[in-house]
């Protein structure tokens, strides 16, 4: 039975493969007016409390420490079901720790870059006074390094987990919090608390505690799994991770949860998720489809107002980000889909027509300060192919190039790579390999094979750099500006020098005659985006660049 299964896993994905299908997407993008930010703390890690009774974390775990810098992460979350059975003590155990292994999770996080959001037990051992005494601890050490305090790990399910009677209800659990926040404001009133950590009925109990403890809670907090680990085969599980429908379920979810968080004025994270709950399925939680699920699971979060998500694991098992086996640190494929997301991510959304797409596949746009554009497509589809037609929408972009993430196939485990590069087992990875695309009025073509993603950058020149053109002696301060900069030149102006400025569409948006070497530029008449700024003289054109308007 056992090579029956295999057999039928490996002819489902080689009939996969053997696909030509393909679609030719058109994409334009719309940089002139950015939309969201993407918060830069936006993706982290999160480990059960008991990772601390484990030592996991130590100021002098340099392997993991790079493992965590190389993947960009400032958040880390220390909770899971654990948190409900371990506490602080005076010696360690399987189920206790100490203030020591506080001290170790600490020094880590600080070398590591990371703010550290902390479970308190809460559902197994309901006693206020130990909370307090354990924050108070933290808060006089570590106050700098803290997100936020949990109030114990998704309370609704412990009406049918044993950790409370049958009865329990939201308001049963409002009710104790209050108890714990009380407590521990009162020793230590600066704590950051968030809330309620539950499991999925984000409708019947996280938006209703949302609303009544309106003030009390500084972040909301809800956790998400696709589904459950060995609840149907690898070819099935691999198929509902790239689900279309689930994707846009979890949308949905999160649009909700970010418009009740904003009507209390808090922001919305997600605390704890990943692939299958239970741990996770082989060969699909530890393989490349959920690079792909993660990269797309976090910009389409991202999109929908989301501060950021935490991926939860250990160091080893099926859904672990990063792995520890044979005295060896290694990164899993999930890894990878982090480190895309990392590539791509660090600026605003900028809005995109997508026309033609018949098929698994979603794209995102993001501008970053310097006013490089960086498109992520995600090709989910396990059959088809696509071609992207990318317009930037601005002639201002003459230059393109692209990152791809690929493995041999959605259930492989070992050849994920990133820009053509890999992580090494200290933690380390060589500079991507950004591939040149041609650039005719700024339009590209790429191919994105179904199972992979690519990262399309536009930019200004080869070197990323938004200077077009720069005369010796002239400058743009303050660039990106949120209303005026100054062009300063450290010649004479010639006599009759123009100063024209143009949107991202090439529509002129004002001229300015320019007298001094110092002239104010106002901004204020025009929207956020991207600018050309242009000046001339007699003999021609003497300088040009782009400003950004945030």
């Amino acid at each position: 039975m056992q090579i029956k299964g295999l057999f039928s896993i490996v002819l489902f994905f080689s009939l996969l493969h053997l696909s030509n299908a393909q679609d030719t997407i058109h994409i334009l993008l719309s940089p002139a007016s950015p939309g969201k930010q993407i918060a830069p703390d936006f993706a982290g890690l999160s480990f059960e409390m008991n990772s601390v009774n484990k030592a996991y974390f130590a100021p002098h775990k340099d392997t993991l420490i790079r493992f965590f810098q190389t993947l960009g992460l400032q958040s880390l979350r220390i909770g899971g079901n654990s948190v409900d059975k371990d506490t602080l003590s005076a010696s360690a155990s399987s189920t206790r720790f100490t203030k020591a292994g506080l001290d170790s999770l600490f020094g880590f996080a600080k070398q590591a870059g990371c703010k550290v959001l902390l479970g308190l037990n809460f559902g197994g051992d309901f006693n206020p006074a130990l909370a307090s005494g354990e924050v108070s601890y933290v808060q006089g050490k570590y106050a700098t390094s803290m997100k936020g305090w949990e109030i114990g790990n998704e309370a609704d399910l412990y009406h049918s987990n044993g950790l409370r009677p049958t009865t329990y209800t939201l308001a049963n659990f409002e009710a104790q919090y209050l108890q714990y926040r009380d407590t521990i404001l009162a020793h230590s009133p600066l704590a950051i608390l968030t809330g309620p950590t539950a499991a999925t009925n984000y409708s019947t109990f996280t938006l209703p505690f949302c609303r009544a403890m309106k003030g009390k809670f500084s972040l909301l907090t809800q956790h998400y799994y696709v589904g459950a680990a060995n609840a149907a085969p690898v070819r099935k599980q691999v198929v509902a991770l790239m689900s279309a429908a689930k994707m846009n379920a979890i949308v949905s979810e999160v649009k909700a949860l970010v418009q009740g968080a904003d009507s209390v004025g808090v922001p919305f994270r997600m605390g704890e998720c990943n692939s299958f709950y239970n741990g996770g399925q082989w060969s699909v939680s530890d393989a490349f489809a959920s690079a792909l699920w993660a990269l797309d699971y976090m910009y389409a979060l991202a999109n929908a107002g989301c501060a950021g998500v935490n991926f939860h694991g250990a160091l080893g098992g099926p859904y672990t980000v990063i792995a520890y086996q044979n005295k060896k640190y290694s990164a899993r494929p999930i890894y990878y889909g982090i480190l895309a997301f990392q590539a791509g991510s660090k600026g605003k959304f900028v809005a995109q027509t997508v026309t033609n797409n018949h098929i698994n596949l979603n794209s995102y746009a993001v501008i970053d300060t310097a006013g490089i554009l960086y498109t992520t497509v995600v090709n989910k589809d396990t059959l088809q192919n696509a071609v992207i037609d990318l317009d930037a929408g601005s002639g201002l972009y003459t230059t393109a190039s692209v990152l791809t993430l690929t493995a041999p196939s959605f259930t492989d485990t070992l050849h994920t790579t990133l820009g053509g590069q890999a992580v090494t087992s200290n933690g380390t990875l060589s500079a991507y390999s950004w591939q040149s695309l041609p650039v005719a009025n700024h339009l590209v073509q790429v191919s994105v094979p179904f199972g992979s993603a690519a990262i399309i950058r536009f930019a200004a020149s080869a070197t990323g750099i938004p200077v077009i053109r720069q005369e010796s002696g002239f400058g743009v301060y303050p660039n990106p500006t949120g209303g005026t900069c100054y062009l300063e030149s450290e010649r004479e102006i010639p006599e009759g020098t123009l100063l024209e400025l143009y949107d991202a569409s090439g529509k002129k948006r004002g001229t300015l005659h320019l007298l001094e070497k110092r002239t104010l530029i106002s901004l204020s008449d025009v929207p956020s985006g991207i600018y050309l700024l242009r000046v001339f003289s007699k003999p021609g054109l003497l300088f040009e660049t782009k400003v950004i308007k945030q």
